[in-house]
């Protein structure tokens, strides 16, 4: 009996490592590490490299579908609670009977609906002390495989050191890109898993120390990447971090202060606006913020055929129209590949309805986060309002919002936006897994 019990033990460790390493390698695969050098080492085709991707999307998909649907009762009572996020993703879904390229349409909903299903697993089966463990031990490695691209294999991991003639290699040589395709991807996914370092830095067990060296490695990477956004979201991070500390003083107190922040905000933002150009000229930008400006503008002045409903979900891009035909005309033959603005590219795929539909769930769960926060002193509360600003100020200037190329930007909102519906007898367990028992009650229509 004893040893029956002992295999019984062995078998449970045993999948529950394996099911930690279906979801650090999901990570890995929705924020496309390393994908690129498939493609630029020519060792697949584009063909075969696509094949790899969809059977990639499926498997997550399916796996993660899998998993929730053992646990029906816990699945229902997370995903009851959010309703917004489903209706961003109807309306993402429908707009396949209104995109002008529905078969494209199709397949980017498909992407979409993956990463959604993998936020779903990972915010009901994991507390956020364990969600933060497992990003950090995937960002981790991400961050661990750049610097070895880097170092032992620059031409896939500088830009510009392959020899290729293409402009944006040439206008950024030499900045570290790592695993990803693009430097201003390593700083933000660096950036991230900086955010995530630290916050794991407050626990107090014995890997503290690989916290304090995942934060410096991903530092240094950001440093590296050159991403001159990145730099100053990182800036703007700290000083933001510093204020969530307050949102757990009393209310009066807290009034005070974001007061204060504010009136000291517009003076520091008069001070940048009369002399943004020469702060730009220090930092190797213009007043068009490398050209962003201006297609904000063309795409201003191009009025959308369906501005209630948009062109149809991640079409208006991947495949061109008249009207992106024009917009890249306007600036000068620049195939922009997306509007480099998050909330700008949901108003282009799923017009005004699907802009305020997830404008309205960002609020909502920044109101659930703030909350949250208040609830309790653990420093890892804070995490779902440190990655709600952070997504916010990266898709000022990039889109990586409900983007199928960005998968894992949306999985990791989704799973933040389920995670703060619980409460905090829910939010811990006998196991350390999210414990639906552990107050049944708790959760509010």
């Amino acid at each position: 009996m004893l040893n029956v019990l002992k295999i019984n033990t062995g078998s449970a460790s045993l999948l529950k490592l394996v099911e930690k390493g279906f979801v650090v390698l999901s990570i890995l695969f929705l924020s496309n590490t390393v994908l690129y050098i498939f493609r630029e080492s020519k060792w697949l085709s584009l063909p075969q490299l696509n094949n790899v991707i969809k059977l990639g999307v499926f498997g997550v998909a399916v796996v993660s579908f899998l998993l929730l649907i053992q646990e029906p009762k816990k699945l229902f009572s997370v995903v009851r609670q959010e309703k917004l996020l489903w209706i961003l993703l109807a309306i993402a879904l429908s707009s396949v009977l209104w995109s002008y390229a529905p078969t494209a349409t199709l397949r980017q909903v498909t992407s979409l609906i993956s990463s959604t299903l993998f936020g779903i697993y990972f915010a009901s089966r994991y507390t956020l002390k364990q969600q933060l463990q497992i990003l950090a031990c995937a960002l981790g490695i991400a961050a661990t495989l750049s610097l070895a691209i880097i170092l032992l294999l620059p031409k896939y991991g500088v830009m510009g050191m392959s020899g290729t003639t293409q402009p944006e290699h040439l206008a950024h040589l030499g900045a570290w890109r790592g695993a990803y395709s693009h430097k201003n991807i390593l700083g933000y996914n660096m950036l991230l898993a900086g955010l995530v370092f630290f916050y794991c830095i407050h626990r107090t067990s014995w890997y503290r120390w690989l916290a304090w060296a995942g934060l410096m490695l991903s530092v240094t990477l950001v440093l590296g990447s050159t991403s001159k956004t990145a730099l100053v979201i990182l800036l703007t991070l700290i000083a933001l971090l510093l204020l969530c500390k307050a949102l757990r003083w009393s209310y009066g107190s807290s009034f005070l202060l974001f007061t204060a922040t504010i009136l000291l905000s517009v003076s520091f933002v008069f001070l940048i606006a009369t002399n943004l150009e020469f702060i730009l000229q220090d930092m190797g930008r213009d007043l068009t913020l490398t050209g962003r400006t201006q297609l904000w503008a063309a795409l201003s002045s191009v009025p959308p055929e369906h501005p209630w409903l948009g062109y149809g979900y991640g079409v208006f891009w991947l495949k061109p129209n008249e009207r992106t035909l024009a917009v890249w005309n306007m600036v000068g033959g620049w195939k922009a590949p997306n509007g480099h603005n998050g909330l700008l590219d949901v108003w282009l795929d799923l017009g005004l309805l699907g802009l305020s539909t997830f404008i309205l769930s960002f609020i909502m769960t920044s109101v659930r986060a703030i909350h949250w926060l208040r609830q309790g002193k653990n420093a890892e509360r804070a995490f779902p309002l440190a990655y709600l600003i952070f997504l916010f100020l990266v898709n000022l200037t990039e889109s990586v919002l409900l983007r199928s190329n960005s998968s894992f930007f949306w999985f990791l909102y989704v799973a933040v936006s389920l995670t703060t519906h619980r409460s905090s007898s829910q939010e811990t367990s006998s196991d350390g897994h999210f414990s639906l028992e552990a107050n049944a009650n708790s959760y509010k229509p």
